[in-house]
């Protein structure tokens, strides 16, 4: 499935693409149970399939069977005749909602640096022995085509293109070959980044947790739709120049052992998104540099899961 959390008239809620559709996935659910006269079921239809995605995840395998019973459901009314789903609130054009990032307010953000061998070349930086962590926060995340919002306090913006993992479920101390069992999900991530506040320190996280500095979607793509998280072709565009083009193989670390040693490090919950690292094509280290400014427009684009589109505006 491809998950997403979109918005309609100022209401937040979680639904699934099917093609060029959002199909609201709670009231898919009770429609399903409606229409089989469950009504025992019916009692517990928003907990089972409720309207956020951390709830959902967090309910587990039995919540995801609900909510890929919902989209059969709606399949099926759609090759018949599905006009009335779209008065029901069930089915919506892509057009008509906005699609905000996957997980609203995830409880963590952690992100790996220098995870591509020629990333790590490229900023003269040795190759990593342990994966470098740092972190964004909630509030810095965006959806598909929202607005990165270049700051007053910055003139040196940046994009790295990234692979996102969503966590499922609840894990510590992770075992590596078990890892993938505790991923919900894959997404596309955009580590926005102002060079001129990030090297004020030797502490990177100044310059990367501003507002709007982590566009993440457009979809939550579940693990069995991409399970091979480390074979994906990325490709960032600025203004429909190729600057990035790399493959998720070439990473230092992999995803099921950056899992694991998050999870050695800190307790991982369902929801928690991290980002995996950059492959090399960044503006800061070209000659001249390459720095973003208003009126750009910047994409980021991983095979199975989709293109990620931001626009760049001014602080007002």
């Amino acid at each position: 499935m491809r998950l997403v959390t979109y918005q309609h008239e100022g209401q937040s809620r979680i639904g699934a693409q099917l093609d060029e559709q959002i199909i609201d996935l709670n009231r898919a659910y009770q429609a399903s149970l409606y229409h089989a006269n469950d009504t025992g079921e019916l009692a517990v239809a928003d907990l089972r399939v409720p309207t956020d995605m951390i709830s959902l995840l967090r309910g587990g395998d039995t919540s995801l069977r609900a909510a890929q019973q919902a989209l059969i459901f709606v399949r099926r009314q759609l090759e018949g005749n599905g006009n009335t789903l779209n008065q029901q609130g069930i089915v919506y054009t892509i057009d008509s909602v906005s699609l905000l990032q996957p997980v609203l307010r995830p409880g963590k953000v952690i992100c790996l640096g220098l995870n591509y061998r020629d990333h790590a070349a490229e900023a003269g930086m040795a190759i990593p022995t342990y994966p470098v962590l740092f972190h964004k926060v909630a509030g810095s995340l965006i959806g598909h085509n929202q607005p990165i919002v270049i700051p007053r306090t910055s003139s040196k913006i940046d994009y790295e293109g990234e692979l996102a993992i969503i966590i499922g479920r609840r894990g510590k101390y992770i075992a590596e070959d078990e890892a993938l069992s505790y991923v919900a999900g894959y997404t596309v991530a955009n580590d926005i980044s102002a060079r001129d506040l990030q090297f004020r320190t030797s502490q990177w996280t100044t310059g990367k947790m501003l507002d709007t500095f982590g566009p993440l979607g457009p979809a939550l793509v579940t693990r069995d739709e991409a399970p091979h998280p480390n074979a994906l072709h990325i490709q960032t565009t600025l203004n429909g120049q190729v600057m990035q083009d790399g493959n998720t193989a070439d990473m230092i670390f992999h995803v099921p052992y950056i899992v694991s040693y998050i999870s050695e490090i800190v307790t991982l919950e369902p929801g928690d998104v991290i980002l995996t690292g950059t492959p090399a094509g960044i503006g800061n280290t070209r000659t001249p540099p390459v720095f973003m400014k208003p009126g750009d427009t910047i994409s980021v684009e991983i095979e199975q899961l989709g293109k990620l589109t931001n626009p760049l505006v001014a602080e007002e």
